[in-house]
């Protein structure tokens, strides 16, 4: 019987590993992996009944709560006008994070099985992979001179956001396993995916990936190199001098152009159309404190909108889809019990990563927070699935228990 447990558990890392792999170039076969996956941790959980354990705090809790409250609002305020709707983004994204709460807390409490040593070597072998395929992909669409990279992924923004964590996952495995050599390789693929970050043209992820990049470094080896960090900034000084002009300088003119236009009274741009949105998301939370179903929301925002507010009405071109806000989308459905949760599981996965020294988890909840601050990530299947795998294999890196 032991046996038979050490092997569902190898079987789970396995597939959870060719998830992140394959994330970026086979958005099918990624999810076929993570639902073989989560399906052999839950026959591994039966198996394992009588070792689990609530204690020490899982991860898996915040994500699981934040999973039911999308169900419960569903079933409350969606099911009796439109019932059971499998192209429902909030049933959709409810299943995966129960799903995946079961794969983390399962992972996470079994990670005895695989020595730290071995569990680093196939971690690095799996983001290595990933990386390598993720960045060949992207360089090949530049090649064939598209807008935007989003190498297997639907919309660029998401493939930016998946292929900055993949990246310095890759980076972290690469850390951790002290070799000066390797240390050079990580600078390499920092440089090599920022710009291929700025080939997808997603303002966010061009912003953030270096700086979370210097946090992920800083917090693993606590000294700060000045002569790696002279080198480092030098090149990445050159980057930006060859890249500005073509793919940096358009973005920074549009943000400017889309700043200058809201400003004016006009929302009919990618920026502009955010801020009405958030405007409009905040008003309606603020109506409805325990929350609304989307037609509620569409309709009051309307009436909103004609009241007064017309600079607003680029927002009812998305508000049945979200308002590109994470906070901001959960308190306008959910009310304050959503924002509250969606806090809670923020706050706890910040402060579990902190005092477990995980540096790879710091960074991945860190990103998911900030990219959140201009779309809603935990409604992307590819994002979700993406995000609650390494969040799963990240726990491995704990280096004492919480």
């Amino acid at each position: 019987m032991e046996k038979v447990r050490l092997r569902l558990y190898q079987f789970t890392l396995v597939l959870a590993f060719a998830s992140v792999a394959l994330a970026l170039v086979n958005s099918g076969m990624q999810r076929q992996c993570f639902y073989i996956a989560v399906y052999a941790s839950i026959i591994g959980l039966l198996f394992e009944s009588k070792r689990i354990s609530l204690r020490p705090f899982s991860i898996a809790l915040p994500i699981l709560l934040i999973g039911v409250l999308n169900l419960a609002w569903y079933f409350i305020y969606e099911y009796q006008t439109e019932g059971i709707n499998k192209y429902s983004d909030y049933l959709g994204a409810s299943k995966k994070l129960m799903l995946a709460s079961l794969l983390v807390f399962y992972i996470d409490r079994f990670k005895y099985y695989v020595t730290k040593e071995n569990f680093q070597k196939y971690f690095l072998i799996a983001t290595a992979t990933g990386f390598t395929l993720a960045t060949a992909y992207g360089l090949w669409q530049a090649s064939q001179r598209v807008d935007r990279v989003m190498m297997a992924i639907d919309r660029a923004t998401v493939a930016a956001y998946v292929y900055s964590v993949l990246s310095l996952a890759f980076v972290y495995s690469l850390y951790l396993q002290q070799s000066v050599k390797l240390y050079v390789l990580a600078g390499i693929t920092i440089l090599l995916s920022w710009f291929i970050i700025l080939l997808t043209g997603t303002r966010a992820a061009m912003g953030l990936y270096l700086i979370l990049a210097i946090v992920l470094t800083l917090y693993h080896f606590r000294k700060f190199h000045l002569k790696s960090m002279v080198v480092f900034c030098c090149i990445v000084a050159g980057i930006f001098l060859v890249s500005y002009k073509p793919l940096i300088a358009p973005k920074v003119a549009q943000t400017q152009v889309e700043i200058e236009k809201y400003q004016q009274g006009q929302d009919r741009t990618s920026l502009g159309a955010r801020f009405s949105m958030w405007i409009i998301g905040v008003q309606n939370g603020l109506a409805h404190p325990l929350g609304q179903s989307i037609e509620s929301r569409e309709i009051w925002s309307q009436n909103y909108v004609n009241d007064g507010h017309p600079h607003l009405a680029a927002s009812l071109e998305y508000i049945r889809i979200h308002l590109h806000n994470e906070f901001i989308e959960k308190y306008s459905l959910q009310g304050i019990p959503g924002l509250l949760l969606l806090l809670f599981f923020f706050i706890s996965v910040i402060s579990y990563a902190i005092r477990n020294n995980n540096g790879l988890l710091l960074v991945t909840v860190l990103l998911l927070l900030l990219y959140g601050m201009t779309d809603v990530i935990l409604l992307s299947s590819e994002a979700v699935l993406f995000f609650m795998v390494i969040f799963a294999l990240a726990t491995s890196f704990s280096r004492r228990e919480a």
